[in-house]
């Protein structure tokens, strides 16, 4: 009896702990302008580090449309740091409170024009409490609500854009 009641309670307290730690999550960003897009993939996954992991980070590919002479719009997250993994398609990180990701926007739209950042939910994976927020200097938007919108930064330049995810 004591022996069950001693197993019992190591897996309660086992349990207890997994609750009160952060859920991974995967949550798709899209950058759009009519029929123009491009995307992210920004997550948390318990293996993950915050540096990078050939397990889980994806390396962009580049933009065909960019390399073509075509119009387009390209959104990777940033690592200048990084090499030779400067430019994601894909991030994984450790679960935390809180993680931000810069994402670096360039496009051969004119300056000026009107970029929509949604997160696609087909292809994110949020549990309820967590919430997803673009952010622009002081500028906030939960995406897990809303749109938001970015003016594009004209043929040459760069927009940067944080994308921070919060748990409770």
């Amino acid at each position: 009896m004591t022996r069950a009641f001693a197993i019992t309670a190591v897996l309660l307290a086992l349990t207890t702990v997994a609750a009160m730690g952060f859920e991974p999550m995967t949550a798709t960003v899209r950058v759009s302008s009519g029929q123009l897009y491009d995307y992210v993939v920004l997550a948390e996954h318990q293996k993950a580090t915050d540096g990078f992991d050939n397990a889980y980070d994806i390396i962009s590919p580049g933009n065909l449309n960019a390399d073509m002479g075509e119009p387009f719009i390209s959104a990777v997250v940033s690592h200048p740091e990084w090499r030779p993994a400067r430019e994601l398609r894909g991030d994984t990180r450790p679960p935390a409170k809180q993680k931000q990701w810069d994402v670096s926007i360039t496009t051969s739209l004119p300056k000026g024009t009107p970029l929509v950042v949604g997160i696609v939910p087909e292809q994110s994976q949020l549990p309820k409490q967590v919430r997803v927020s673009a952010k622009e200097g002081n500028r906030q938007v939960e995406l897990t609500k809303n749109e938001y919108i970015l003016s594009a930064p004209g043929p040459g330049s760069v927009a940067r854009l944080q994308i921070v995810a919060e748990q409770p």
